[in-house]
């Protein structure tokens, strides 16, 4: 049977079923009093290419504007992952001033923690904990995590759930759906991390219904993440080596900055740090503080613009025996892993995995970069041989070409999606501009100056922006690190 005639039967099966539809149903979670945020299921069919395939529900979350007379255009939201619950912990929209002007719309992607089914993968979210506090590394920790995967993808076949529906374009037609079952025109989108993909396919497939686009720290369909996820993290290390070099009271303090650095981690790696870690981090179990882990924990840091201009000294102590500032951030590193790591499978093993070259991959775990051997890759060939998922057509792998306004945020810092991938879009969306944001990471946008560009850019997504809180951004302040903690 040609795929034509199975579209149109999958059309036709959905109609009859009134699928996609929208349920009114109480919050995810209790929300604030004299809140008005309405709530309910956006009822879709799990596998799109399937005639026959059963519903799922997705909780969606709908903020009402402040405003007497709201724009007419609403904005949804979406955060990164794949994996992470864009509901779980919503309960309050009362210092989003974006409620001010136009509705605010949540909506859970498939296979995520509130929705229904949930592809949950308890086993990878424990044994991530486990690789977190040193007690699983290297080539036992990736086995483990292959023969986790294939128990998680047994559990969750045997419950019904079809794999080969969790994919970035399946959340896009939700999208599409959810516009057109809410009655909007028009809307806005705005993605953050993963969720930049999400909403360029949205562009890809659904341009028509799309007002305004805000992509932060952007993730774009064509790049190979796991081919250099550890070369980004180094890219933002340097920018903190350097950055120290240059900066008279920095460099004065703290020089040979990244030979320090080496030291520490090598240090780590020839026998684990010391560190006296609270209780309540590590529950009473033991934790190897290791190269993987000093690196973990600076990773993490590089997410915190607070943080960032501390990073020489808390280097520069740890390398000399003193761990005092260099612990709390271990401590924030440790614990399991919160993802929704079914869906987070299901998509990388489609679309991501599928175009990468396994060498290249496997050379970001070199010893030879530095780093510990850290880890900072989504899934293993060999994990997505287990989970055993169709790929995606090629076409998903290459860029969007788009003349909807978009706006592009970027951190200079960012240590995950580096803004070379912001700046890239240029080449390819006519109405695109982006904005650098210097001293900030992942998440740029999310700041007083940040807040002030995306309401503008949504008044009038074509006019001016107001860029003079961008422009006197001074970037990290290294000097702060030449004083003492």
């Amino acid at each position: 049977m040609s795929s034509s005639i199975m579209a149109f039967l999958a059309s036709l099966s959905l109609a009859i079923s009134g699928v996609p539809r929208f349920e009114p149903a109480p919050c995810p979670s209790t929300v604030e009093a004299g809140e008005g945020i309405d709530c309910g299921f956006l009822v879709v069919p799990e596998n799109r290419s399937k005639a026959e395939s059963r519903s799922i529900r997705l909780p969606v979350m709908r903020l009402r504007s402040r405003a007497e007379r709201p724009a007419k255009d609403p904005l949804l939201f979406m955060p990164g992952g794949p994996g992470v619950s864009s509901v779980a912990r919503l309960r309050s929209g009362k210092k989003n001033l974006l409620l001010d002007e136009r509705d605010l719309i949540v909506l859970e992607q498939r296979g995520v923690k509130m929705a229904q089914p949930a592809l949950e993968c308890p086993e990878i979210n424990t044994l991530k904990g486990e690789m977190a506090a040193g007690r699983l590394r290297g080539a036992s920790a990736q086995n483990a995590l292959t023969k986790a995967a294939g128990r998680c993808r047994a559990t969750l076949t045997a419950s019904g759930v079809d794999l080969d529906g969790y994919t970035t374009t399946a959340t896009a037609d939700d999208i599409e759906d959810l516009r057109k079952v809410l009655g909007y025109e028009t809307w806005n989108l705005q993605g953050l991390s993963y969720s930049t993909r999400l909403m360029l396919t949205v562009l890809r497939r659904h341009p028509a219904g799309v007002r305004s686009v805000i992509l932060d720290s952007v993730l774009p369909p064509e790049v190979n993440f796991d081919e250099v996820a550890a070369m980004n993290l180094l890219r933002s290390l340097d920018l903190v080596f350097d950055g120290c070099a240059i900066d008279r009271e920095c460099s004065a303090a703290h020089p040979d900055l990244r030979k320090r650095f080496a030291q520490l981690v090598a240090t780590a790696e020839r026998k684990p740090l010391p560190l006296v870690l609270k209780e309540s981090a590590t529950e009473g179990r033991p934790v190897e503080v290791r190269g993987a882990q000093v690196v973990e924990a600076l990773y993490n840091a590089l997410h915190d613009p607070e943080r960032i201009p501390l990073l020489p000294r808390i280097i520069s102590r740890a390398a000399a025996g003193d761990y005092s500032e260099l612990t709390p951030l271990v401590e924030d590193s440790l614990g399991p892993s919160t993802m929704s790591w079914g869906l987070r499978l299901s998509v990388w093993c489609s679309e991501e995995i599928p175009f990468e070259d396994p060498k290249r991959i496997a050379a970001q775990r070199s010893p030879a970069l530095g780093l510990g051997g850290v880890d900072e890759g989504t899934a293993s060939m060999e994990t997505c041989r287990v989970w055993n998922v169709a790929p995606v057509p090629a076409e998903e792998n290459t860029p969007v070409k788009s003349d909807v306004p978009t706006l592009i945020f970027a951190g200079e810092f960012d240590p995950d999606t580096p803004p070379d991938w912001g700046r890239q879009l240029l080449e390819s969306m006519s109405q695109a501009r982006y904005v650098e944001l210097r001293g900030y990471s992942h998440g740029a946008s999310f700041n007083r100056c940040g807040g002030q560009v995306t309401m503008a850019f949504l008044r009038d997504p074509k006019g001016p922006l107001p860029l003079d809180c961008v422009l006197q951004l001074r970037g990290a302040d290294f000097g702060k690190s030449a004083a003492a903690p």
